[in-house]
């Protein structure tokens, strides 16, 4: 016999995707511009919605076509409903572009060309934030200590401790992923007004988190507000305490070309823009 929770959480999801389509079929569009994020996971696009959240410019939703809404049928007119119901604030929400094709594929829905979505997206009035990362080697390093520590976030000062084993093959394969991702992501978004933001110059230092957000409020001619967050950085120890095979990582990396990674010295603070 099934688990009555699945069974009663499908029950809802079904609830919430009628009442979502139903208002997606009014007249007329939310009274505030909705804002996605479009970022690839481990980008910082959690702590870039807890920032503008903190705000209250923003009604903030999460991942509205992650796990567990794979097999949405109306994607866009899912999303377009929900942002009817955040009232005179922002609706916010962040998508995966493997949110529309590989996951949906692996569930047996029909893939959504994401070209194609974000650029309807656009024309119906929503404003588009590109959130990536540049350094490949510790994108890759945040997806499997997550993993391996079990949680994907971090709300607390404690001392972390979790220690991975990294397998050449692995590190080599998800950052080609990665790589291609970006790829896609970029290929989707051409000819598009997007606002960009890097996490390694944007976000990962607590310190410029103000005048990031700053930039994105300008962006959406919203007045400037204090920011604050609840999130706290995982991997805020030397890459030596994380890896357990430190020696074997270095040495791929320095034969891969990707010896950069290796340095841990604070990245200098971005120049004050506008």
């Amino acid at each position: 016999m099934s688990s009555p929770v699945p069974f009663r959480r499908k029950l809802r999801r079904k609830a919430d995707a009628a009442i979502a389509y139903g208002l997606a079929a009014l007249p007329g569009g939310p009274r505030a511009a909705p804002v996605l994020i479009f970022a690839q996971g481990r980008s910082g696009s959690s702590l870039l919605e807890s920032l503008l959240a903190s705000t209250g410019h923003f009604a903030p939703h999460g991942e509205l076509l992650g796990e567990g809404y794979e097999t949405t049928r109306f994607p866009r007119a899912f999303l377009r409903g929900h942002a009817r119901r955040a009232g005179e604030r922002h609706f916010l929400c962040h998508v995966k572009i493997y949110h529309l094709t590989r996951d949906r594929e692996r569930a047996g829905s029909r893939p959504v060309a994401p070209h194609a979505f974000l650029h309807r997206l656009a024309d119906e009035g929503w404003r588009i934030i590109h959130l990536t990362r540049q350094d490949r080697v510790r994108h890759v390093l945040s997806g499997l200590v997550a993993q391996a520590r079990g949680k994907y976030h971090k709300f607390d000062d404690r001392p972390e401790t979790t220690a991975i084993t990294v397998r050449r093959g692995i590190l080599e394969k998800w950052i080609a992923q990665r790589q291609k991702l970006d790829r896609e992501e970029r290929a989707a978004l051409a000819g598009l007004d997007v606002h960009e933001v890097v996490y390694e110059r944007d976000l990962e230092q607590a310190a410029v988190q103000q005048q990031t957000i700053d930039g994105v409020l300008d962006f959406l001619g919203l007045p400037r507000r204090r920011v604050s967050t609840r999130l706290r950085k995982v991997n805020a120890r030397p890459l030596r305490e994380i890896i357990a095979n430190y020696d074997a990582f270095a040495g791929w990396l320095e034969e891969m070309g990707l010896g950069a990674a290796l340095d841990e010295r604070p990245r200098a603070a971005p120049a004050l823009r506008g």
